[in-house]
């Protein structure tokens, strides 16, 4: 692994760890409701698309991909939000 590319790993890895936290922090908070699950939820997202672009190395493949894996990822995060969504509006 060159400096660089050793750079960027550990850069990637501060970030998902400082997300992790992030989320961490939220759902122990007692940040509830919409907003708190909006939060680790999109913490959520941006971790996974890391995962996938930097660790899966999907950056260097045909966009189509990228875009079916992303769009699948936040197609789950977005449905995990709706469920948690519902019981709060029906009281």
């Amino acid at each position: 692994m060159t400096r660089i590319a050793a750079r960027q790993a550990t850069r990637a890895w501060i970030l998902l760890v400082l997300l992790t936290i992030l989320s961490m922090i939220a759902g122990h908070a007692g940040a509830g409701g919409l907003v708190g699950s909006g939060i680790v939820l999109t913490a959520t997202v941006a971790k996974g698309r890391w995962m996938l672009m930097d660790f899966l190395k999907l950056r260097d493949v045909p966009s189509g991909w990228r875009i079916a894996l992303s769009s699948w990822l936040i197609l789950v995060t977005a449905s995990a939000w709706i469920a948690a969504a519902v019981p709060l509006l029906h009281g």
